[in-house]
């Protein structure tokens, strides 16, 4: 007669409380980005432009580093009744869409209908973060303009370009919201991750130093800080290339 003997794992009911405890305290970091977009919007309410675009900028830290947390704390594991990526795009439209388009119009960085024009990322982006294959994770990138809104109107503000170049620029990326060109996702792409993680943090660093000195120097940052998102999108429509390529 055999006789089959079953080992019974037992689970530490202190490790697995200490566990979740880390894993909801990740989702509190995300979700945390709203309180720095609330501050934001007070900010900009009280035309205090730009320590509005400071605070709207560094909510981007966040949004860079949650992820990794949520995979070290593995956060769909032991906290599994939470979402954490709907947490992401809800708060993501709010800090890459609807405060960059409320910047445009309190800042009056658009031509007549401004409210119209403003509307237009809003919409698109809309689309963008609902569409199904928005995120290829396993491969590392967006599909269609990645709705860097923020990013866009920090630029504007920086170089105090005009109105009708703003709008020209807003109603082109709208459109390029639609377009299903492969953009890298930074957080996610499998090659030289490192690079891009600290071509974007220098880019960052030195764009949000521009927001507080003048003149040349403000220029000379802003300069400095186009050199990453240059080389991102050029990188990236190459890499779309290859990759429409290989599907012929």
């Amino acid at each position: 007669m055999n006789y089959e003997t079953q080992t019974s794992t037992t689970v530490d009911p202190g490790a697995a409380a200490s566990a979740r405890t880390k894993a909801m305290l990740v989702h509190l970091y995300t979700a945390s980005t709203m309180v720095v977009l609330m501050v934001s919007t007070a900010f900009l309410l009280n035309n205090q432009l730009t320590a509005a675009l400071f605070t709207m900028l560094l909510s981007i830290v966040i949004d860079a580093t949650d992820g990794s947390l949520a995979r070290r704390f593995k956060v769909k594991q032991h906290v599994p009744e939470y979402d954490g990526r709907t947490m992401d795009d809800i708060i993501d439209y709010v800090s890459y869409v609807f405060l960059p388009a409320i910047f445009m119009l309190k800042a009056q960085m658009l031509l007549e209908p401004a409210i119209i024009f403003c509307c237009l990322p809003l919409i698109a982006s809309a689309f963008g973060f609902s569409r199904v294959d928005a995120k290829l994770d396993a491969d590392g990138f967006f599909v269609g303009f990645p709705s860097y809104w923020n990013i866009v109107i920090g630029y504007f503000y920086l170089t105090g370009s005009p109105p009708w170049l703003n709008t020209l620029i807003i109603v082109f990326l709208t459109a390029l919201v639609f377009v299903p060109t492969r953009y890298i996702y930074i957080t996610r792409f499998p090659r030289l991750r490192r690079a891009h993680l600290a071509g974007a943090t220098l880019s960052g660093i030195t764009m949000l130093a521009a927001l507080f000195v003048g003149g040349d120097l403000r220029l000379t940052l802003v300069l400095i800080s186009l050199i990453y998102p240059v080389i991102y999108t050029v990188y990236s429509l190459i890499l779309d290339r290859r990759a429409r390529r290989a599907v012929r």
